[in-house]
């Protein structure tokens, strides 16, 4: 039998062991929880942050597991040289050669979510559905940590579908090595003693959940139909859809052009939203028409958000006018 290819050199069950605890990611749990909640903005932040952390964990040990018993890179290398010299092998070290993980492949799943979701809907883990909503998801809560630039009325709602993933994918993880007796006086966790905490509690109803995106998305879907009417009156667009050509070419005129412009999308954006309402034969068939929605909306809404800031700007003009200011 051609030796294993650990991720160290010193790898032992021991180690494994270590690394391998899981009574951290208990206390990690309880606090998502703890947070999700507490019901405000501030703290619903907080949970979509740590459930994005506690996923990667969980993903990047279910890489761990299944590259765990992979033959070493320098056998590999010794084997591929004898077939492709015309030697025969059998062919289940023929599958294993195929199949090998190079190390540069290794460097990027270390670096990149998507590169290990990736591998992870190769060998079967994950579905291409439950791939696309763990990279946006993870969009998202890049979206809320660094840049904050995340619809606050929809982290809530994110929070609530990333518990439940989450906590199949916990669920369904097997890990390398189980712990075995240990004299540490500590308890012992194991995944399958997690699966269901993210979500005890938790009114998990397809039904209720679609009806919380499907809200949100129409209220965003309502606002970008807002701001385009008034984009076209402010435009002067008339019944043929022409804009004054007596309007200025500035910065202000085109971001108006660019708000008229999606007048042609609405019809099918309201649509999308209304059949978000209908999606309860999973949570990730409610979440893929959303992210697609979603998508669409979010190249648009900061024209809508900065034509909100003017129209402010010019109200709160009108109103020191009148107060002599």
């Amino acid at each position: 039998m051609p030796p294993m290819q650990p991720f160290a050199s010193d790898w032992d069950r021991v180690a494994v062991q270590q690394a391998e605890q899981w009574n951290w990611l208990a206390v990690e749990i309880a606090e998502i929880r703890r947070c999700a909640e507490a019901g405000d903005q501030a703290h619903d932040r907080l949970a979509l942050i740590l459930l994005d952390h506690l996923v990667e964990v969980v993903i990047g040990r279910e890489v761990n597991a299944q590259l765990a018993s992979q033959i070493a890179d320098s056998v590999i290398a010794e084997m591929r040289e004898f077939r492709d010299s015309g030697g025969q092998i059998d062919e289940r070290l023929t599958q294993a050669v195929d199949e090998h993980v190079e190390p540069d492949r290794r460097k990027s799943m270390d670096e990149h979510l998507h590169e290990r979701t990736k591998f992870l809907k190769q060998r079967g883990v994950l579905t291409a559905q439950e791939r696309e909503v763990l990279d946006r998801l993870h969009q998202y809560r890049n979206a809320a940590y660094h840049r904050d630039t995340l619809e606050p009325d929809l982290i809530s709602d994110l929070v609530l579908a990333y518990r439940v993933l989450a906590d199949e994918l916990i669920g369904r993880h097997r890990p390398i090595a189980w712990t075995m007796a240990s004299s540490d006086p500590a308890r012992i966790v194991t995944p399958h003693q997690l699966r269901g905490r993210l979500v005890e509690g938790v009114d998990v109803d397809l039904k209720a959940i679609s009806r919380r995106f499907h809200d949100h998305a129409m209220k965003r879907v309502q606002a970008v139909i807002a701001a385009v009417a008034i984009a076209q009156q402010l435009l002067g667009v008339n019944s043929a859809g022409e804009v004054d050509p007596s309007l200025p070419d500035d910065d202000m005129a085109r971001m108006l052009n660019g708000l008229s412009d999606v007048a042609k999308h609405l019809l099918s954006w309201r649509k999308q939203a209304e059949r978000l309402k209908s999606k309860t034969s999973s949570l990730t068939g409610l979440m893929i028409p959303f992210i697609n929605l979603d998508r669409s909306l979010s190249r648009i809404e900061p024209s809508v958000r900065r034509l909100d800031m003017v129209l402010d700007y010019w109200e709160q003009c009108r109103i020191d006018e009148l107060c002599g200011k």
